[in-house]
């Protein structure tokens, strides 16, 4: 009797344990350890270099472009907010240059001519800027690159550490589903030994 309640048990600590091992080898051992026939190496540290390279693309492709990047800061609003800012900048310095000897009726007579001229113009040409911005970006800057370079720079603690901060619920859950499992697999072995008795 106390065999058969012993079944379950040991299959559930069996398949608890088998998933923390398994757990442990997506990270550990750091580096190649030779056992005979094969080579024990974790997976992070040896796929590191393409889960960086599939990342970064997911990262370009679905998640983050240089086009997604402009679309959000060429708006109405930003504009405006820049064309106040060089209004603002150029005032100030017209205010700065201009002699001291001339009447401040004509300044301000300059001032407002150069603040409608601009007012006119600045949007326009910070809508090329943008667009420009973006065209030469698109060809220079690729995300794919960045993110995996960032990934290829962390140290494998911190990677390892990253991973877990992200999933250490669903790694807990795949550990305690083992054990759950494996007792399951002990019922049904309890079963078919009561239903075909040795």
């Amino acid at each position: 009797m106390y065999q058969l309640i012993a079944i379950p048990i040991i299959s559930a600590f069996i398949g608890y344990i088998t998933n923390v091992v398994a757990i442990k080898l997506l990270f550990w051992p750091r580096e190649p350890v030779n056992c005979c026939l094969f080579e024990l190496y974790g997976l992070l540290p040896k796929r590191r270099v393409e889960i960086a390279s599939s990342i970064g693309a997911i990262v370009e492709e679905q998640l983050l472009s240089i086009e997604d990047i402009f679309e959000k800061i060429d708006t109405p609003q930003i504009r405006e907010t820049l064309v106040n800012r060089i209004m603002e900048i150029i005032r100030t310095r017209i205010s700065s240059a201009v002699p001291g000897f001339i009447p401040g009726r004509i300044t301000h007579l300059v001032g407002n001519g150069v603040d409608r001229v601009l007012r006119q113009e600045a949007e326009e040409i910070i809508k090329q800027v943008f667009k420009a911005s973006q065209v030469y970006l698109s060809e220079e800057i690729h995300i794919k690159k960045i993110v995996e370079e960032k990934i290829n720079e962390l140290d494998i603690q911190q990677l390892e550490d990253m991973v877990r901060k992200v999933s250490s619920t669903e790694l807990k859950f795949i550990e305690i589903l083992g054990g759950v499992l494996g007792f399951l697999i002990g019922i049904i072995q309890i079963c078919i030994l009561l239903i075909f008795p040795l």
